[in-house]
């Protein structure tokens, strides 16, 4: 299924001229010939070879201030020992690491959400085998680690031979083994595997079918790309589509056609995935019926040159008119791009983007393998209604059941009249642009204004707009927010269809049944939002109402629903006033506002949250989910306070980063852990650190505040040198230039809609930077995030326990403190299940109070915990366990230190909360840490922030 091996390799000698780096005169090769690319395309490139045969592709940008560099290694798990699953990835977090077991363990946590085997499969794997993991990894490093298969793409503002300079004398001595790749000839989806069905069993409530064919690679032919015209067809959404058919039949909502040609070297896929119903889950195999019959018409019509004109004037509109991006994206995906070796070095900059061959043979044979005899059909759903789901699948412990499609129904598929009315080739595109003319090319190398004109202003209506006078492209961008009383609906003149409106019932039915399945750590941010917003419903609040809305009742509030409006109209791009005019007319003439009742429109707000430390727990709703999560929210003076919003982003990047080498690298626990900051409009600024492991959240909230006193340490220890580094980094990512009127037009978006109108923020926020001294920063996080100075210190953790480690009951955090439920949680890990906490609790006291030399020997962890174990349990149960995990012994000779060793670092927090909150319900711990146990109650204690002041005065240039 190789369309590749009758095509030539392009040669990569031809053009090649050999040179020498300028500064180290290190040798290698550079490409002098053509580069196709886009005439919008400022930047400029240098692909070359080095000695070792690994292509760089070096690139120029002089408007960025960042720089980014990728190096792609063509090897992934398709290598892995059929022994040692997992290896490839394994290998990819030690090329960073130094630590086996410890990165063993991050492995296998970043797919415990998933139930994956990592562990199993590698470490066990290797015992099973006979095999030293050790010496496994360093074979397939020294097999696959070549420069021969690499490629490296680095992107900035520094000259070509300067970055060409860093690319030779850093990559050259990477080693040459040869090209390792394998490939696979034939595909290992074989004719034994088609024609079935397989069910699968779901996390989520939801119906799903994908229709999957393996395809043959065709790679070589990206100038015509034949399988590009079949996803076009198969995938669009409007009259005759497969997609407008299924809707209306009531049998799907939605459906994506995912292809795989080129990216796996012969694994290739093209894959129709279906958001069924669950009716047409039912009736998969007229949904079968459906697509077949779609697919034997575009057979029957033959190929349409006209269809291929099609794409093919929208790609090249596209491409030559090219948007700048990010420089990471930008890197990340030409080095992947570069590893096809059918792309010819000319064509490196407009491979995927400038289609211009139409090849009617090749098209259809490649629909030839869209067909009955080459399928087999996945169905997924909570529960199958007549199909019992046996089988386990052995890495994630799906539950699955496979069957052979019927005779009867392949033979029906494969009929040449299979036919369904309705369907139909789309119509020919009436909307590619002719007049690409720029409005006003002389604006172009004047100063560029950085804020849009507010034209129009009215009671019920606001215009902004901005002429592009920077990105010199066709294109604009039009944004329209029309503010109707408590909803978010942009309806009109829409009639209620029965069946469309229970297909949505169905969808939002599953929506919101299916965020118990999210992992811990969104929960934790849905939760949150939920304590501190006040424009967020309890998704089960809004599940329960599902049932009350009818079709009348719907159709009523269409009707009515732009009675009251307040429109936000931000136009950016190239057009002129007039046109900008002309749309705000056009837009107005279909609303009709009738009357604008300003008290009607609810504005986001926030909570101000009172000083103290809150903490609010939940059970994570999905049983399987053996991760946990703490999300720890620490206000930080005034998100209007532009100077102390400054300080924050400052501190944001040092303290991520020692906060994932404390927690994550050293004490390992979890995968995903980050630091980051977090602003509200008219509120207070956030420090959020967020860990997701399989830790207990009481073990991990000690090593958060651990990590919170050490900080202060390192923030002394900052140099100058460090200090000037993060803010010129900051500074210059303020300045830098916008590279394309989505990201202007996004800039203003944010500030129009919730009415700050603060255009010069930027601007501000750059000289701000400049003027901070490295002393504020250490008053800053005295001031609001150490607890032990902190006047008003103020917290908000929200807590998601996995149901398969211990919980304290309310009564145990109301009489034992952090210390001791993170010892006594670490501790029930191990399996120490006999263990009474109480003894726990008072072996703590014991030892911070007077045995100094216990405290001091708490170094010798191991014999203190046996100590604690002999002495919480009975003469009959106090049998050290010799092979309990390592990783979790760690962490409790970690929650064991923190106790008693560090136990002064923690503060009790009850001096800066001044609500007695019992009196609605809420319990205080001996920490002084308040329990959230109904949020709402909780909110009603609190005040609300006012809405955000206007940076202006809003005058608009035109009276209305």
């Amino acid at each position: 299924m190789n369309f590749c091996k009758n095509y030539p390799l392009p040669d990569w000698t031809l053009g090649f001229e050999h040179r020498k780096s300028l500064a180290s005169q290190l040798p290698y090769e550079e490409y002098t010939g053509p580069m196709e690319k886009s005439a919008s395309d400022t930047n400029d490139y240098r692909p070359i070879r080095l000695p070792n045969n690994l292509v760089v592709m070096c690139v120029q940008d002089t408007e960025t201030e960042t720089a980014a560099a990728t190096l792609s290694v063509d090897v992934g798990s398709n290598m892995d020992p059929v022994e040692l699953q997992g290896l490839a990835h394994f290998l990819e977090h030690m090329l960073f690491m130094d630590c086996i077991d410890r990165e063993l363990c991050a492995v296998d946590s970043e797919f415990k959400g998933l139930e994956s085997r990592n562990i199993k499969t590698l470490q066990q794997g290797a015992k099973d085998h006979g095999l030293d993991l050790h010496k496994e990894l360093l074979k397939f490093y020294n097999k696959y680690y070549s420069s021969d298969i690499m490629k490296l793409v680095v992107y900035g503002n520094h000259t070509l031979d300067q970055l060409v300079e860093w690319a030779a004398s850093k990559f050259s001595n990477v080693k040459s083994r040869g090209d390792s790749v394998q490939r696979i000839v034939d595909h290992p989806v074989s004719a034994e595997f088609l024609g079935k069905a397989v069910y699968y069993e779901t996390v989520n409530d939801t119906h799903t079918m994908s229709i999957y064919f393996p395809v043959p690679d065709v790679k070589a032919m990206y100038r015509s790309d034949p399988f590009n015209y079949i996803f076009h067809l198969i995938s669009h959404k409007g009259h005759g589509s497969i997609t407008a058919h299924l809707k209306k039949k009531g049998w799907a909502t939605g459906l994506s056609v995912f292809t795989s040609i080129g990216e796996n070297k012969g694994l290739n896929e093209f894959n129709i995935a279906i958001s069924a119903t669950p009716e047409g889950l039912d009736r998969y195999e007229d949904i079968l019926r459906v697509v077949f019959a779609y697919v034997q018409m575009l057979v029957s019509s033959g190929p349409q040159e006209w269809i291929q004109q099609d794409v093919s004037s929208m790609m090249k509109i596209d491409f030559n008119n090219e948007d700048k991006i990010d420089a990471i994206p930008w890197v990340t995906n030409y080095a992947y791009l570069i590893h096809n070796e059918y792309v010819a070095p000319e064509h490196i900059l407009s491979k995927d983007k400038a289609y211009e061959m139409f090849d009617f043979d090749t098209i259809l044979h490649c629909l030839s393998f869209i067909s009955p005899d080459n399928f087999r059909v996945f169905i997924g759903a909570l529960k199958h209604k007549s199909v019992d789901c046996s089988e386990i699948e052995p890495y994630f412990g799906a539950a699955y059941h496979v069957d052979s499609l019927s005779a009867d129904l392949l033979g029906e598929l494969a009929r040449d009249d299979i036919n369904v009315d309705g369907l139909s080739l789309p119509e020919k595109n009436a909307f590619i642009p002719d007049d690409l003319f720029i409005k006003n090319p002389n604006m172009l190398g004047t100063a560029v204004v950085l804020r849009p004109t507010l034209l129009r202003l009215n009671d019920s209506f606001e215009l902004w707009f901005k002429q592009d006078d920077q990105f010199n492209t066709p294109k604009g961008s039009i944004y329209l927010c029309i503010k109707v009383p408590n909803v978010n609906k942009r309806i009109k003149a829409f009639k209620v269809n029965d069946m469309q409106l229970s297909m949505h019932m169905a969808e939002y039915r599953q929506k919101y049944a299916n965020i118990v399945n999210d992992p811990p750590s969104q929960l934790c941010a849905v939760y949150k939002s939920y304590i501190t917003s006040t424009a967020e419903w309890h998704h089960q609040l809004l599940a329960s109402e599902l049932s009350k809305i009818t079709s009348a009742k719907l159709q009523a509030h269409v009707d009515s629903l732009f009675d009251v409006t307040y429109t936000k109209m931000c136009m950016v791009g190239n057009f002129d006033e007039t046109e900008a005019l002309k749309v705000a007319d056009n837009v107005q003439a279909v609303i009709k506002p009738t009357s604008n009742l300003g008290y009607s429109f609810s504005k986001l707000r926030s909570y101000n949250i009172e000083a103290g430390y809150y903490v609010y727990q939940m059970q994570v709703p999905n049983e399987d989910c053996v991760n946990s999560a703490v999300k720890s929210h620490i206000y930080c003076g005034s998100a209007t306070n532009k100077r102390e919003a400054a300080i924050l982003e400052i501190l944001e990047e040092p303290v991520h980063d020692g906060f994932f080498a404390q927690l994550r690298t050293k004490h390992q626990l979890g995968y995903k852990v980050y630091a980051s900051t977090s602003s509200y409009l008219g509120g207070r600024g956030e420090l959020v650190l967020l860990v997701e492991g399989e830790s207990n959240p009481m073990n991990v909230t000690l090593h958060v505040n651990k990590y919170i006193h050490d900080m202060q340490q390192r923030l002394l220890d900052m140099s100058d040198e460090q200090f000037t580094n993060r803010v010129q980094s900051l500074v210059r990512l303020y300045q830098e230039r916008l590279k394309n009127v989505d990201q202007e037009v996004n800039r203003y978006l944010g500030t129009v809609y919730y009415e700050a109108y603060d255009f010069a923020y930027y601007d501000e926020m750059a000289k701000l930077l400049q003027s901070i001294e490295k002393d504020e920063l250490l008053e800053f996080w005295n001031k609001y995030v150490n607890p032990s100075t902190a006047p008003a210190y103020t917290r908000i953790d929200v807590q998601m326990w996995s149901t398969k480690i211990w919980k304290p009951t309310v009564s145990d955090f109301k009489e034992y403190s952090a210390k001791t439920l993170a010892l006594y949680g670490c501790l029930r890990s191990e399996g120490n299940d006999a263990l009474d906490i109480g003894k726990v609790d008072e072996f703590i006291k014991t030892a911070i109070a007077g045995h100094k030399e216990q405290a001091d020997a708490s170094d010798d962890s191991g014999s203190l915990i046996a100590e604690l174990k002999n002495a919480s349990l009975s003469a009959s149960e106090a049998t050290y366990t010799a092979g309990e995990s390592a990783e979790r012994a760690t962490h409790t000779a970690t929650a064991l230190e923190l106790a008693i060793k560090d136990h002064e670092t923690f503060g009790n927090y009850a001096e800066v909360s001044h609500t007695n909150f019992a009196t609605i319900g809420m319990d205080k711990t001996p920490d002084g840490m308040w329990l959230i146990t109904d949020y709402r109650k909780f909110q009603s204690t609190q005040s609300i922030y006012g809405s955000v002041l206007p940076a202006e005065v809003l005058v608009p240039k035109y009276s209305s």
